[in-house]
């Protein structure tokens, strides 16, 4: 039994009814490598938080401590960073950043729904109120809430943001590099706000964000993690018919039912290999939206280990789809054009390799 057989066993389904997590004893040694795969795999916290919800969280104590720590710095710069942007613009969404468990994020990632003139004046807007500039790329620009302060800034532009907590993504599209992997202008309409401890934070709604969050894992990140799977899970199983058809339709609308197909089908394995069966809500988007089973063949040959690594073919059958969509097919030639260059090339090239080597991002 892997460890990450063990982890999900103990971290359950919300489609399993009843509590077997107080049958489960742990070592100390290994609840440490059982963190370690939780941290890799983005569900430290929910780890953390179920053994301290058995009376069971001895030695990671400390490590609690830690990470809700940097939970509540985080959620701070979210509420904060919400509130400030609202009183310029309320076209925007953070997304990516509230999951239906309790988590760690990386940063904080907002959404401009904005002309290219009107984002760089929210961005001026930012920096102009308690925000510093790190860096800025063709799809994005990386500012540091000044609330953590000058010397703790990290200014690596990859595989920086040491610690997480102060550091905030600006998106004017959805996209890598100049790559556009979702239609910003289909998921507009999705924009919500929720109150979280008596503060706002305008998001958007879990069946877009959802949509986001799986495409995200794959372009860029090329990396499956049970952050992904138990975001899928959580959120899944809140929908009703309705919501689960608008999510298979935001899939559709922006040509990414190859994220749906592959996804969908680690999701099912997984929840099978563990608990037994698949839940009927996931049958039911596996059998509306996904139509290939090659995926399914590639993915239940593997070992069960988390992260999983996507494929290049899987890849790059998701980027083929996306030359469905005018933004996408648009954003593809451009990103061909800037490849001329050579220092854009070389750092593209980077990264693919970089991505294809980490543990986890």
């Amino acid at each position: 039994m892997t460890l990450a057989y063990k982890l999900v066993s103990f971290l359950g389904s919300p489609f399993v009814n009843g509590n077997t997590r107080d049958k489960i004893n742990f070592s100390a040694e290994e609840k440490l490598n059982l963190y370690k795969i939780a941290y890799n795999n983005k569900v430290g916290l929910f780890f953390l938080q179920r053994l301290k919800d058995i009376g069971d969280l001895s030695p990671l104590d400390d490590k609690y401590a830690l990470d809700m720590e940097r939970y509540d710095e985080t959620l701070r710069t979210a509420t904060n960073l919400s509130s400030i942007i609202s009183e310029f613009t309320n076209e925007f969404a953070l997304f990516k950043f509230l999951k239906p468990y309790p988590h760690t994020p990386s940063d904080v990632d907002v959404l401009f729904f904005l002309s290219k003139n009107n984002y760089v004046k929210t961005v001026d807007y930012l920096l102009n109120n308690g925000y510093f500039k790190i860096d800025e790329c063709p799809s994005q620009a990386v500012v540091y809430d000044l609330r953590g302060g000058y010397e703790q800034m990290d200014t690596r532009t990859v595989g920086g943001k040491k610690g997480g907590k102060y550091y905030i993504d600006l998106y004017k599209e959805v996209s890598a590099s100049h790559f556009i992997y979702m239609d910003k202008e289909k998921l507009q309409p999705y924009i919500t706000s929720v109150n979280i401890n008596g503060k706002r934070i305008q998001t958007l709604l879990p069946e877009a964000d959802l949509v986001v969050v799986l495409t995200h894992s794959i372009v860029p990140e090329q990396l499956f993690t049970l952050g992904d799977y138990y975001s899928a899970l959580y959120y899944i199983r809140q929908m009703d018919t309705y919501q689960l058809d608008k999510l298979i339709q935001i899939f559709s609308e922006n040509k990414v039912t190859k994220v749906a197909n592959a996804s969908l089908t680690i999701i099912s394995f997984i929840h099978k290999k563990i608990h037994g069966f698949v839940p009927d809500k996931i049958n039911y988007l596996l059998e509306t939206i996904c139509s290939d089973s090659m995926y399914a063949n590639k993915f239940m040959s593997d070992d069960f280990d988390l992260p999983y690594r996507y494929n290049n073919l899987t890849l790059i059958s998701v980027i083929f789809e996306r030359m469905m969509s005018k933004n996408g097919l648009k954003s593809i030639f451009i990103q061909g054009v800037h490849m001329l260059n050579p220092r854009l090339a070389k750092w593209v090239i980077y990264n693919i390799i970089w991505r294809r080597k980490r543990e986890t991002y």
